[in-house]
């Protein structure tokens, strides 16, 4: 293991405790979306406009996180998107939450990596790479690992061993070992990217872009 990276049991500790606090526990969208290589870095102005396919969008300086989930009043969805290194991560854009249109554009000449759960418990941890949707898990529905054919894709996910069930969930009753599959989500996300989701990060500034209207699926 590299020494300067910390183990996956302890971004996993991490994890489970900051989906705890209330910007998490309840619904939450975190996406992180890292360029081929020898592809230059994508701007915000970029991403934007893959989000929206068209539709046009406003990209504002700053705002902290929690501002996508107030209930305002807004012709079309909004998110915070920001820097991280050569990557850009994007926070609350719901509609990365299925295999969209959306998420396809995103990963042009990228990989995007998605964590999405509701208040409903309706959730989707997703890969993305070059326009396709390689890997789409429901976490209480995880399956085997030998139920997603495009796992190894994703070696840090498929070397998380309690993420997936080790029998055939023939009932289809789902998980029921209590373990934090929004946890999970995050973990993996971390482990491919580098790229850590914590509480500074919710309790900064950020920019945040708007769209005149629904987006293209």
């Amino acid at each position: 293991m590299d020494a300067g990276r910390p183990s996956t049991d302890e971004v996993f500790g991490h994890y489970q405790r900051l989906v705890s606090e209330p910007e998490l526990d309840v619904a939450a969208c975190w996406a992180v979306v890292v360029p081929d290589d020898g592809v230059g870095s994508l701007t915000l102005s970029e991403v934007s406009a893959r989000l929206g396919g068209g539709t046009s969008y406003e990209l504002h300086e700053v705002a902290k996180p929690h501002f996508v989930n107030l209930p305002l009043c807004r012709p079309g969805p909004c998110a915070v998107v920001d820097r991280s290194g050569a990557t850009v991560v994007l926070y609350g854009f719901e509609d990365l939450g299925y295999p969209s249109g959306a998420l396809r554009r995103l990963a042009s000449h990228a990989r995007v990596y998605s964590a999405w759960w509701n208040v409903n418990f309706v959730n989707r941890l997703s890969l993305t790479v070059n326009g396709e949707v390689l890997v789409s898990i429901n976490g209480l529905f995880p399956g085997r690992p030998e139920d997603h054919p495009n796992l190894a894709s994703w070696p840090e996910l498929t070397a998380m061993g309690e993420f997936f069930l080790d029998y055939v969930d023939e009932e289809f009753t789902g998980r029921d070992d209590n373990w934090d599959w929004r946890a999970g989500f995050l973990t993996a996300i971390e482990l491919a990217t580098g790229v850590r989701l914590d509480r500074q990060w919710l309790d900064v500034e950020h920019p945040y872009l708007v769209f005149s209207g629904p987006i293209a699926g």
